[in-house]
């Protein structure tokens, strides 16, 4: 599992419909279709009900919207505090 793979998972989440993902993580509808396709192969579940017309969150969707957004929260967090203290450590020398 990779950030990417979250960003997109949410994105379709949000918008429920995989152009409108593509657009706001700005990479191409195939590759979030791809990202997704290789998050529920990772997870064993299906996140999404997908139909020539619509896009659903499934039960097992809905549940990890939560988990998803805390991973990225600690990500993001993470990037930061390790740039912080690079750029202290580097302030000292």
């Amino acid at each position: 599992m990779n950030t990417v793979q979250l960003e997109c998972f949410l994105a379709v989440a949000q918008y429920l419909n995989f152009s409108k993902a593509a657009e706001s993580v700005s990479i191409t509808q195939p590759a979030v279709s791809h990202q997704i396709g290789s998050l529920e192969d990772e997870l064993g579940v299906k996140l999404f009900v997908r139909t020539s017309k619509s896009v659903s969150l499934t039960r097992e969707g809905i549940m990890f919207i939560s988990d998803a957004e805390q991973i990225l929260k600690i990500a993001g967090s993470a990037n930061v505090a390790l740039h912080a203290k690079c750029n202290l450590f580097a302030s000292k020398m």
